[in-house]
């Protein structure tokens, strides 16, 4: 009788590790699947305000056309950079990649602002260019909002004992972050001698 109380003792126990387990993979899956789904959002929300700011471009381009003809370069680069964006699709590294391509691209572009001053005074250009810049403080933060999000689920996914879980469960880490323009490293030359 007493051998019989240690085997329902033992499987009793053996029943209580397995649902504690079970439990722990079940929540620790739930919460990788929301955390998944929080970056999907972050980067939606990011792609509609670079939607925005590529439906900007375009009246942006053809206002500045007809004053600086001779800077066509500068024009075709954003129209390259931008034809870019659209092809890259729903991936989530291309479209990061194709929109780091599109903001070099619009450096150049803002400063001719400097080197044409009728265009400057230019009431659609003016316009146009506030909101664009406008658009790009958008999406400087929701790219940060989305990187957040991300560091979120790459430390979620990495930290024990979730790690465990989410390699049997399929989550791996993610390294799709938007990182700056490698160019900004360098620091600019001034010459004041000029």
């Amino acid at each position: 009788m007493k051998s019989l109380w240690v085997v329902l003792g033992v499987v009793a126990l053996l029943i209580v590790v397995l649902l504690f387990v079970g439990g722990s993979y079940i929540g620790a899956k739930n919460t990788l699947v929301q955390k998944n789904e929080a970056i999907n959002q972050a980067f939606s929300q990011v792609n509609v305000v670079q939607q925005r700011r590529l439906d900007l471009i375009p009246n942006l381009v053809a206002s500045v056309k007809g004053y600086v003809a001779e800077e066509s370069t500068i024009l075709t680069n954003i129209a390259n950079a931008r034809a870019g964006v659209l092809a890259a699709g729903s991936d989530h590294a291309s479209n990061i990649n194709a929109n780091a391509k599109l903001d070099v691209a619009l450096g150049p572009f803002f400063r001719l602002q400097e080197q044409y001053p009728n265009l400057k005074g230019n009431e659609q250009f003016t316009r146009l260019t506030d909101q664009l810049e406008g658009t790009e403080n958008r999406i400087s933060v929701e790219r940060q909002r989305y990187n957040k999000t991300l560091e979120d689920y790459n430390v979620y996914v990495r930290q024990f004992p979730q790690s465990i879980w989410a390699n049997i469960a399929g989550f791996h880490y993610r390294d799709e972050y938007f990182k700056g323009n490698p160019e900004n490293s360098v620091a600019p030359k001034v010459d004041f001698s000029k």
